[in-house]
């Protein structure tokens, strides 16, 4: 596992793209954080909090699926994934060394472009809280977390690149461009007591939805939910909420590597 991871690690860094994501990061955030240079200070959920909060769902989950299925597509098309099946790896290895090798190298660039956004913000005048910085750093870092494991999935699916692309465009579409859509056209036929619960478990089946919800609630922003989800946000404001965190992201790291596992044997096996 810890040659994969390493081997990954390296290749990443060495691609001239991974710089591209360097200066993407430093244009984007450094704006956002300009686009706030006449307020004197910057806390709480406000609209420019929204607004970087949206820039990041459109821009974060869709790089980071193509990233994660191409690092597995890449493999298998030009038959380098044959070759690593004939030495005494453990499918999970692999994938565990892919997942490490690659989150390693996003959270990598993603954090020095965090650093110098965050430095010329300060230095243009602008006034930010300790608190509000961590909620979008780890807002950001969760949504890569996340949404490379989902490509890394989608990568042990796909045979070539091609179609790990369309696949990746296809679930980032659902997830983050049509999901308030979907979920009130099914709502919209149900009976009116089974919304709220349904609502709620939306909210859990779709990780962008519940970092999202959960970077409101953590800047005292969970009014803006209403009544219905009162419940809910008082539990993610109470000091135990950093279980229910860590449950989630073990669950879905586990559904995630399972399938994975299940559909890397499926080929051994043909």
């Amino acid at each position: 596992m810890w040659n994969i991871w390493r081997s990954e690690l390296r290749m990443t860094v060495r691609q001239r793209s991974y710089y591209s994501f360097l200066v993407l990061w430093v244009v984007v955030l450094s704006l956002l954080f300009l686009l706030q240079s006449s307020a004197p200070s910057l806390t709480g959920y406000t609209n420019m909090t929204g607004t970087i909060v949206n820039v990041a769902l459109y821009i974060i989950p869709l790089f980071m699926l193509i990233i994660g299925s191409f690092s597995i597509a890449n493999e298998m098309e030009s038959g380098q994934w044959r070759l690593l099946s004939t030495y005494p790896l453990s499918t999970i290895s692999y994938i565990a060394g892919k997942i490490g090798g690659q989150f390693t190298a996003q959270a990598i660039v993603f954090t020095f472009s965090y650093g110098i956004s965050l430095a010329i913000g300060l230095i243009s005048g602008n006034g930010f809280s300790g608190e509000w910085l961590l909620s979008i750093y780890f807002f950001s870092i969760s949504l890569i977390f996340f949404f490379l494991i989902l490509g890394i999935t989608v990568g042990c699916f796909v045979s070539t690149r091609w179609q790990a692309l369309s696949i990746s465009v296809i679930i980032w579409f659902f997830l983050i461009m049509i999901w308030p859509t979907a979920l009130i056209g099914v709502l919209g036929n149900v009976p009116y007591t089974w919304i709220a619960p349904l609502m709620k478990i939306a909210i859990f089946s779709n990780p962008a939805e519940f970092l999202r919800v959960s970077l409101v609630v953590s800047l005292d922003g969970g009014a803006v939910f209403g009544q219905s989800y009162d419940s809910l946000v008082t539990s993610l404001k109470a000091p135990s909420a950093i279980y229910v965190y860590i449950l989630y992201g073990i669950g879905y790291l586990t559904i995630t590597v399972l399938c994975s596992v299940l559909l890397l044997e499926r080929r051994k096996r043909r």
